[in-house]
């Protein structure tokens, strides 16, 4: 559900434009205006929690539908026991709730919103108005005022996070966030599907053979008709004259003699040949299918997983001994039907063995022996035991870190202190009996066309406070404005992509 509470909390002051329904709505009894969700004093209403979750289901069921699932929000996506409409709605109860809770901290941390960013929400709420055709939004139950309220919340929970993380420590040492890179080939335990791939493999040797076979007899059919024909013509010329003809039987009579004898030892050649070819595939198929059996037999009297990881084991060594005789990693591992991959880690790896396995060998050592894990075997060679742009990004990423224990260490402790309450039975009014669409290029582009000169505004408007003020709110707005960019860059993308997939469903069927 990351991905949710990313497009929950990006592109605002951005048009949300939602295209149109599909499918056949229940028209459950909605009211907007009842309340969702309570925090001390303030109260947000359903309708604006139900265009939080349309932003959303609109970004993504597209997507999932892409990937075949007809009726995404309603099935249980990660095996949780509960509906991806569901997490989708508890999603956003928290979204929200820790949003009235930021709002009602601005003034404590001096957090408060620009008139260019108050017209920046409105004029991207109308945006999304004007975008959609009355139907649309009555079959969303939005207004105007719920798009703006919902912009609003999440306007001010990114600013007000970006105050409540200001403090964190965002010094991380080389020493903390050291990665090493390493090249790596794996060898998991045969499975069936393996097995299966092998057998359509040799099914489709035996197809290409038979092919071969086919075109060898067509071959000789057309040789047949050739002597044929050339014999037909030496008839006739045979009764030209009596000498010709007696000269030309006799000669006939050599060469027929001749073109037999050599047949005879052609077919006796190709027969040999064939006979050859055919012993040694049977030998090679009764190989293979007793190799199988053996396999099968064995995997049935011991342990699979253990003559599996065997198997691998055996695999992983033999690789490992091409390297050692100088082969390079990458044809060794293609010679044994492989590839070579890299990756980065620190010291806090989940596969420990190979942190193990590989801490404190030098540049361009080769692991002596293959690595055993659960998944299988590794056949490892340090590629870099110091990598300075991975380390660079795990500093980043330890920061990001610490900045979110922060902001949620807050959320909790001011969810203790309020008086908070969600209305489940109002909550549950939100249904997903119609589909969303995600929005054409042609309104996305005028949506970001409206977002540039709102940015432009922002911009302005900046220049005219205080130096430190300044400083403060572009690094702000810098931060949230490349988020929200990436967003509809992302969405647009998306969009263009369903485009073709999507067009029967820009009107309410």
């Amino acid at each position: 559900m990351k991905g949710l509470k990313k497009a929950a909390a990006l592109g605002l002051c951005t048009g949300l434009v939602v295209t149109s329904l599909a499918g056949c709505s229940k028209k459950a009894e909605f009211d907007a205006e009842a309340t969702a969700i309570t925090v001390n004093d303030d109260t947000i209403p359903v309708g604006v929690m139900n265009f939080a979750i349309r932003y959303n289901q609109a970004n993504y069921e597209s997507l999932y539908m892409s990937l075949g699932l007809t009726d995404p929000f309603n099935q249980d996506m990660y095996g949780a026991g509960t509906t991806l409409g569901d997490d989708m709605k508890s999603l956003m109860t928290t979204e929200l709730t820790q949003a009235l809770l930021a709002e009602q901290k601005m003034e404590e941390y001096d957090v408060a919103l620009t008139d260019e960013q108050k017209n920046s929400i409105t004029s991207a709420a109308k945006t999304f108005v004007e975008a959609n055709d009355e139907e649309v939004l009555k079959e969303l139950g939005t207004t105007q005022e719920h798009v703006e309220r919902y912009l609003e919340l999440s306007m001010e929970r990114i600013l007000m996070e970006e105050q409540m993380s200001a403090d964190v420590d965002t010094e991380v040492s080389d020493e903390e966030a050291a990665q090493r890179k390493i090249q790596y080939t794996l060898f998991t335990p045969i499975t069936d599907e393996q097995l299966e791939a092998q057998t359509e493999t040799e099914t489709e040797a035996a197809e290409t053979e038979a092919a071969v076979e086919t075109e060898t007899e067509a071959a000789e059919t057309e040789t047949e008709a050739a002597v044929e024909t050339e014999t037909e013509a030496a008839a006739e010329t045979e009764t030209e004259t009596a000498a010709e003809t007696e000269a030309a039987t006799e000669a006939e009579s050599e060469t027929a003699g001749l073109t037999e004898k050599e047949d005879v030892k052609t077919q006796s050649a190709d027969e040999t040949e064939s006979e050859a070819q055919t012993d040694a595939q049977t030998e090679a198929e009764s190989e293979a299918q007793s190799d199988a059996e053996t396999e099968t037999e064995t995997e049935t009297e011991d342990p699979e997983a253990v003559e599996a990881m065997e198997r691998a084991r055996v695999q992983a060594e033999e690789m490992l001994k091409k390297l050692k005789d100088g082969e390079e990693f990458e044809k060794a591992a293609e010679d044994m039907g492989k590839t070579a991959s890299s990756t980065t880690f620190g010291a806090d790896y989940s596969i420990t063995e190979l942190v193990e396995a590989t801490d404190g060998l030098a540049d361009g050592t080769l692991v002596g022996a293959p690595v055993k894990t659960e998944s299988g075997y590794y056949v490892v060679r340090v590629v870099s035991e110091f990598d300075r742009e991975a380390t660079d990004a795990k500093k980043e990423t330890i920061v990001e870190q610490r900045r979110q224990e922060q902001i949620s260490s807050l959320y909790t402790q001011w969810q203790e202190e309020a008086k908070v309450s969600a209305d489940e039975k109002v909550i549950e009014t939100i249904t997903f009996d119609y589909h969303l669409t995600q929005p054409t290029e042609a309104q996305t582009e005028a949506v970001s066309e409206a977002q540039t000169q709102a940015e432009s505004e922002t911009a302005a408007q900046a220049e005219t406070q205080t130096e430190s003020e300044t400083a403060a709110q572009a690094e702000m707005q810098t931060e949230s404005e490349t988020a929200a960019q990436a967003e509809t860059q992302t969405e647009s993308e998306t969009a263009a992509q369903a485009e073709t997939q999507t067009e029967s469903e820009t009107t309410v069927q």
